[in-house]
């Protein structure tokens, strides 16, 4: 009797941990899936930003290219903006028009 309850918790542990198993395996591809769409979403946003300010293709691919990784890319987004450079050309595409004040 002693035998057959220890074989059923063996099963019922490796039953555990291959689900557990299953379950990062899982959560590393959606994970990963959720990055890369974000990432591109934020191209696209980023490219649409570029055309609307009268960018040339040219000029959107080097912006493009002159990122490393994407790492580089995450933390040039701060506050909703996205801030590039290369050398001295510097663009900040995103940021919020100043309102102007009244003085009165």
């Amino acid at each position: 009797m002693f035998e057959i309850s220890n074989n059923v918790a063996v099963l019922i542990f490796l039953g555990l941990v291959a689900f557990v198993i299953v379950a990062c395996t899982a959560l590393v591809f959606i994970t990963d899936h959720l990055h890369k769409t974000r990432q591109s979403e934020i191209e696209a946003w980023l490219k649409l930003n570029m055309l609307e300010r009268g960018m040339s293709a040219e000029d959107i691919r080097t912006i493009l290219e002159a990122r490393i990784d994407g790492e580089a890319t995450r933390l040039a987004i701060v506050n909703d903006q996205v801030h590039l450079g290369v050398g001295k050309f510097q663009l900040n595409v995103g940021s919020k028009p100043e309102l102007a004040s009244t003085g009165g």
